[in-house]
């Protein structure tokens, strides 16, 4: 399989990403950052990182709204596109363990934490956010509710989302990680990626961000701004840098 023997994450996100996400669409984008606006009203001179940015959609939103915005990500392929539909915005390919600059709110959207199997490197991705904020900084984790994915699961999905494109999903829990396997049958020939996601626990998050000087303020279980259920399907959580 793709991406055995390396990060799956080095492999996965590329043009055949963007085609079986295509549905996560600029609609859907406007929610996430409006309930950020709404909760931290930032003044249009702080500074915002947004981590794992992929193309830069929550960017270009942010950015409309006379913010101050960069994002990076790992993937040369969705910052190259991103460059492309957007290229007034501040984009760059960088790794999320190490983060360059200072800034007074960074965001993690869309999952774009718990990608690796060892708590110690995604403890790095935290620490790293932890460096980079300035006091009184925010950090905005948009990640998964793990009881809601083990209630939820589907084991299989097969769709066709454009002609002579075919994919297959497989999903599973081993252990405390959620495995997605993503087969690509094209008229070119087969594809195949592995995503792999960390399941940690509120509690636990909220644990690990503490540990790196990162106090809870407040957390959501949705995009409307609902409160955090035990049920509900995300884990949304702002927290705040302590004065050093």
């Amino acid at each position: 399989m793709e991406g055995v023997g390396a990060y799956w994450f080095e492999k996965w996100f590329n043009e055949d990403y963007l085609t079986l996400y295509r549905h996560r669409d600029m609609a859907d984008a406007n929610r996430q950052v409006a309930l950020i606006l709404s909760t931290l009203r930032p003044a249009c001179t702080v500074r915002i990182l947004d981590l794992g940015c992929g193309e830069g959609r929550h960017c270009e939103i942010l950015h409309q709204h006379g913010l101050q915005v960069a994002g990076i990500d790992l993937s040369s392929t969705l910052i190259e596109r991103g460059k492309s539909q957007f290229p007034h915005l501040n984009l760059a390919v960088g790794d999320m363990r190490h983060i360059e600059g200072n800034f007074d709110i960074i965001l993690s959207l869309f999952t774009s934490f718990g990608y690796f199997d060892e708590d110690g490197e995604n403890m790095a991705v935290l620490s790293s956010v932890s460096r980079a904020l300035n006091p009184d900084g925010v950090y905005w984790l948009d990640y998964l509710n793990p009881v809601y994915v083990r209630a939820d699961l589907r084991p299989e999905t097969v769709r066709e989302p454009e002609a002579g494109c075919r994919i297959v999903e497989k999903r599973r829990i081993e252990g405390d990680i959620v495995v997605k396997d993503i087969l690509f049958q094209t008229e070119t020939g087969d594809h195949r990626y592995q995503e792999r996601v960390k399941l940690y626990d509120k509690e636990r998050l909220t644990d690990m961000l503490k540990q790196v000087g990162l106090d809870q303020e407040a957390s959501f279980g949705d995009y409307d701004g609902n409160r955090w259920s035990p049920g509900g399907p995300r884990t949304i959580l702002c927290s705040r840098k302590s004065h050093e």
